[in-house]
């Protein structure tokens, strides 16, 4: 018995070949743009221009030499005679300390005056005993009773007598300064040269006053450092310390030229020289660093302040009209054991091939191309980032 035909299964064929024709046609345009796609790459060309291979070194500028000024007495500071920024020179009065006594001190010093004075008086005494003994045998010489050796016997006794009180006299005197100073700080024949005088060591700037009035201060000892006073630099003086990476530290040399680049001066650049690369390096936070330092030459006396930040430029090879490539463009692969650089270049017809390429410097962005390739070789972008993606896109409207 055959079915009836309704208009109701001719509308579902019909629906049903146009989905196919549909479905059909879209799979036809995917596959068609998705080989245009694949056949359209972006290219760069080569250029001509100067480069320099450099290493950049981060740091900052301080003072070649910074002199700390320490008082040699413990004491209170009484005043402060300079500000941070002045300059100052060699013997200038910086500061003056008041002395508290110590009462230890003090009373040891006393004893010393007293013990003094009772050695004294004991010399006197003998002294006097002696005189007389020897005012009687010289008599007793002079009659003929005693012996002339007897006579010079009696006569050193004497002098060694006064000796003794001289010697006395002398510690007296040295026990009384020894209590002025621990009172005072000084002795009147000493004032010009008061140990509660603090004075700069040599001219410059003073770069930090880090006490005020009325703080206490230490001396400097064998056992203590002491306390600081203030800090003294010439600040016409200056160096560059930073640190490089290890990978780079292998490529400097000492007496290779520096450029100084200081970010709080506009940018603004000093000549310089490395001086020194620390022969042992450092772990920042798992990366090895090696500290590095250079003279800076600055010869119109600009005014750089100590700690401002700085980069230092070195040039280890500079080359003048090279042909530049973008380094992100080169590949590599293994040929005889070695990693062989390469690029793709645009042939006439429209598709790469792949040409091997000899490298030269790199400054980390562009690489020197010494064979392999010309100014008009259009070289295929295989890496392209986001922005590249967006030009393909332009070029292809």
């Amino acid at each position: 018995m055959k079915k009836k035909f309704t208009w109701k299964k001719a509308i579902y064929i019909v629906l049903g070949l146009l989905f196919a024709v549909a479905l059909f046609s879209g799979i036809g345009y995917l596959v068609k743009s998705n080989s245009k796609e694949s056949e359209a790459f972006l290219t760069r060309k080569p250029k001509y221009q100067d480069m320099e291979d450099k290493v950049m070194a981060t740091g900052k500028i301080i003072p070649k030499e910074e002199i700390e000024i320490k008082p040699n007495i413990a004491g209170i500071i009484d005043k402060i005679l300079v500000d941070e920024g002045d300059k100052v020179t060699a013997g200038q009065l910086i500061a003056t300390v008041r002395i508290i006594p110590n009462i230890a001190d003090v009373n040891n010093a006393q004893q010393e005056v007293l013990n003094s004075q009772l050695q004294i008086s004991n010399a006197k005494m003998n002294v006097d005993n002696m005189q007389k003994q020897y005012s009687m045998q010289e008599k007793l010489y002079k009659q003929g009773v005693i012996s002339k050796q007897e006579y010079l016997n009696s006569q050193q006794q004497l002098f060694s007598q006064q000796q003794t009180l001289r010697n006395a006299n002398q510690q007296l005197a040295t026990a009384q300064k020894r209590l002025q100073i621990v009172k005072t700080g000084a002795t009147p024949e000493l004032q010009g040269l008061a140990t509660t005088q603090i004075r700069s060591k040599a001219a410059g700037t003073v770069l930090e006053v880090p006490v005020k009035v009325g703080s206490q201060v230490i001396e400097a000892n064998s056992f203590n450092a002491g306390t600081t006073i203030c800090s003294i630099a010439d600040l016409n003086s200056l160096i560059f310390q930073g640190e490089i990476d290890e990978a780079q530290a292998g490529k400097l040399k000492q007496g290779m030229d520096m450029k100084i680049v200081i970010g709080a001066l506009q940018n603004k650049t000093f000549p310089g020289k490395l001086t020194m690369i620390a022969p042992k390096g450092k772990d920042n936070l798992g990366t090895i660093k090696f500290p590095v330092e250079g003279d800076v030459n600055n010869p119109n006396n600009e005014y750089i302040r100590a700690g401002f930040s700085a980069n230092g430029e070195i040039v280890l090879k500079s080359e003048k009209n090279a042909l530049l490539l973008d380094e992100s463009l080169i590949q590599y692969e293994k040929k005889n054991g070695k990693d062989t650089p390469f690029v793709e270049v645009k042939q006439p017809d429209g598709k790469f091939k792949k040409v091997y390429v000899k490298l030269g410097a790199s400054d980390g962005i562009n690489v020197q191309i010494l064979s392999g390739l010309t100014k008009d070789s259009e070289v295929k972008v295989w890496n392209p980032s986001d922005k590249d993606k967006e030009e393909l896109k332009e070029k292809k409207k």
